[in-house]
């Protein structure tokens, strides 16, 4: 595969990754499924298979829940033209209570954990999508689960 295409389909992938992030942390809950495949595995310490069984679990989340998923040293290795695998470190920020309905900036003392998405990802008739995201935590604040 020519050097050029491999870096379309790591900026596309690297794409996915922020957009995941942002989409969660902000409700953007059609969104964030529509960065899957219909057959998606998601995996945050119990698994979720399925687009559809995604979005269901996503509109369950609470309006109180304040999140900021902040990604980083994400890397893409391109497999094949039509695959990819990899990964992104996170820090989770998150707080759950009336507090964050509000605009106004909430305490926190730690972050609530540390770790990484592993990630699979296909092309697809619309472009890139998450095939599979696994969430493994290095570091975990047990105030926040």
């Amino acid at each position: 595969m020519e050097e050029a295409k491999i870096r379309e389909v790591q900026h596309a992938c690297t794409e996915l990754s922020i957009a995941y992030a942002r989409h969660v942390d902000f409700g953007e809950y059609d969104r964030f499924v529509d960065l899957f495949t219909e057959d998606a595995k998601l995996s945050l310490g119990f698994e979720i298979v399925g687009r559809e069984k995604i979005r269901r679990s996503m509109s369950k989340r609470s309006p109180e829940l304040r999140s900021r998923h902040v990604m980083t040293n994400t890397f893409v290795d391109v497999l094949s033209e039509t695959s990819a695998k990899g990964i992104s470190y996170l820090t989770l920020y998150r707080h759950t209570g009336p507090e964050s309905l509000e605009s106004d900036p909430v305490s926190f003392q730690t972050p609530a954990a540390v770790g990484h998405y592993a990630d699979e990802y296909r092309l697809t008739d619309d472009g890139w999508k998450i095939a599979e995201r696994r969430l493994e935590l290095a570091f975990r604040n047990p105030d926040h689960f």
